[in-house]
């Protein structure tokens, strides 16, 4: 049974039941002016919703403001769904104004996870009423929506899921069906590197192609959001769309490419082992769109798609029995790659002050260290690798927003005169994703199979030689318990890049200019018919996937994939009728496109 079904039973069974009471609810990422606060997109499959997020680094934010029509004069009893993200110390809260009364209720300071917060009771007269979010501290508290209702004895659903979306949109007035984007040749989900390549190879070969991305803005980790530099032998094709990515709007030239922004996709439809939909739904307007094409392409980098599809997947390390790669644990376990925040330091021409933070300094503990501490001077924390980075993706978040508050605060506190001018710039509250998903394909990409210069016969892109960038977090910094050194790590392996303000260890073998290939197999799902990947949800191994997950590398994937598109449409035939019948053809038209010169 699919979510559109489910959900529209969820609101016929809420219907069912007369409602007396006048009732509004208000989404805060609907709100007119969001103020100082930033419209935060990234936990939706978790939490259920975009929310506003008061990121201020410490200095409370400028308050999000909207009107609001209410339909009838009462008491109105007033909920908030919010969050108290350390509920020891409560450092994001804030207050709700109505009609420019002030509750009394400190919103996210109730020890709670995501919930309806009871702020007690404001009279409203019918009519256009305002609404403001008051941010008290700039340590991101965060409010997902403003619920009031007449009735006294009503509670709002808590627990996120369909029954709480069939109600959200009973009471927004939303249909409960996607209304049809239109009939595209291929549709490519992620709108990072890898989906760019994908979208701009098809449109250029032709194709109709819709391309989503839930994010306003597309590169992915290396967009203006994360400032990721791409990493990866570079090929001109690539090289030319990430020039494209800079401008203020890309793609406007491709005529045959359309762009959808702020678009969080959802779920599929299937027929038999086949995708024949994608929906999703417009983070700021709640718009929902079902996207239709014969081709599919998950640049998701977490494999949503695929995962909403039934498509065969891996999370996690592979045991050393399985494929006898030298990296691997003795047995296998769900460890993956962290998340990552990024964070700037500028030097100041006066004395900076900072906050007493001591629910950040618990993380970071005794870590003081930042690189360079010079202007303009980037850093970052990594986290995550003994946590699902899927369902536990806010928890990740954060953890390393308290790692960096705390180790600034200590390089204040602990270096005073070293650091009296220095003030925290930038905080990224958008997380840089390390792994999750891999969608297995005909092949499974091995260790073996980068660590040496291997020319698959269905090589469609080169990738690093041994560039294993393996992320082993530090007993130090390991909140979970276990850290999971490797077990090699006595037989004389070199560790690099260890530093206290990461986190983590990684191995890299230097190699020269020595390349390793990528198989067309690891692109296609095994048991999806008209599914491809690009990027870091392919087909490979952890070991593997942490050498082929730069994203120069997501980009020659991605005009693979395109190309691909394009002769499946030719020739009416699936992607594995590609590799099985016109692989040649394939790789002819792969390297005529990414080598060219213009």
């Amino acid at each position: 049974m699919n979510r559109e079904l489910i959900w529209l039973i969820a609101a016929v069974l809420l219907a069912a039941s007369p409602v007396f009471a006048s009732e509004v609810l208000v989404e805060t990422e609907s709100f007119s002016k969001y103020g100082g606060w930033v419209h935060d997109s990234q936990f939706i499959e978790n939490m259920g919703s975009p929310y506003l997020l008061a990121h201020g680094l410490g200095k409370p934010v400028a308050d999000a403001k909207t009107e609001v029509a209410f339909p009838d004069d009462g008491t109105y009893f007033v909920w908030a769904r919010t969050k108290d993200w350390v509920p020891s110390h409560h450092p994001g809260r804030f207050k709700i104004v109505v009609g420019g009364s002030e509750l009394a209720t400190e919103f996210g300071a109730n020890s709670q996870d995501w919930n309806w917060q009871m702020g007690g009771t404001v009279d409203v007269k019918a009519g256009s009423v305002s609404i403001a979010l008051k941010d008290l501290t700039g340590f991101d508290g965060r409010c997902d929506a403003v619920f009031f209702t007449t009735d006294a004895e009503m509670q709002p659903p808590n627990k996120s899921g369909d029954r709480m979306t069939a109600w959200r949109r009973k009471l927004l007035g939303q249909a409960m069906t996607p209304a049809p984007a239109g009939e595209f040749d291929l549709v490519v989900v992620g709108g990072g590197v890898a989906g760019c390549c994908t979208a701009m190879t098809a449109s250029q070969l032709g194709l109709h192609v819709a391309l989503i991305q839930e994010r306003p803005v597309l590169g992915g980790n290396s967009s203006k959001e994360l400032r990721i530099r791409a990493a990866g032998p570079k090929r001109p094709f690539v090289k030319r769309v990430k020039k494209e990515l800079r401008k203020d709007k890309p793609f406007e030239a491709e005529k045959n490419l359309k762009l959808f922004l702020n678009m969080h996709a959802y779920g599929v439809e299937k027929k038999g082992s086949r995708i024949t939909a994608v929906n999703a739904q417009h983070m700021v307007t709640g718009q929902r769109l079902r996207f239709t094409a014969p081709l599919f392409v998950d640049c998701t980098g977490d494999g949503w798609i695929g995962y909403w599809a039934g498509a065969e997947y891996r999370q996690g390390r592979e045991g050393y029995e399985e494929f006898g790669e030298s990296r691997a644990p003795n047995k296998p376990d769900r460890r993956t790659h962290g998340n990552s925040l990024f964070f700037r330091t500028e030097k100041s021409t006066k004395t900076e002050s900072f906050f007493e933070v001591p629910w950040a300094t618990e993380i970071a503990k005794d870590n003081a260290k930042l690189k360079g501490n010079g202007r303009g001077s980037y850093h970052r924390w990594e986290y995550g690798q003994g946590l699902d980075t899927l369902k536990e993706a806010e928890r990740i978040r954060d953890h390393l927003l308290r790692a960096i508050y705390g180790s600034f605060s200590n390089a204040k506190t602990m270096y005073p005169e070293k650091n009296a001018n220095l003030k925290l710039e930038i905080v990224s509250h958008i997380m840089a994703r390390g792994e999750s998903r891999r969608i297995i394909g005909d092949y499974i990409i091995n260790e073996h199979d980068q660590e040496r210069p291997r020319l698959f016969h269905d090589a469609v892109a080169t990738s690093r030689r041994g560039f294993f960038c393996l992320h082993y977090i530090q007993e130090k910094y390991d909140f979970l318990g276990g850290a999971d050194r490797p077990e090699w790590e006595t037989a004389g392996r070199k560790l690099t890049g260890i530093d206290p303000t990461l986190g983590w260890l990684k191995e890299e073998i230097p190699t020269g200019r020595v390349e390793a290939t990528v198989p067309f197999r690891s692109l296609y799902s095994r048991n999806i018919e008209n599914l491809m990947m690009a990027g870091r949800c392919v087909s490979a191994t952890h070991v593997a996937a942490m050498n082929i997950k730069l994203q120069n590398i997501g980009g020659q994937m991605g005009v693979a994939t395109g190309t691909a598109a394009a002769l499946c449409k030719q020739h009416g035939i699936s992607p594995r009728d590609i590799y099985q019948e016109r692989l040649a053809e394939l790789q002819e038209a792969i390297n005529r496109l990414m080598d060219a010169k213009q």
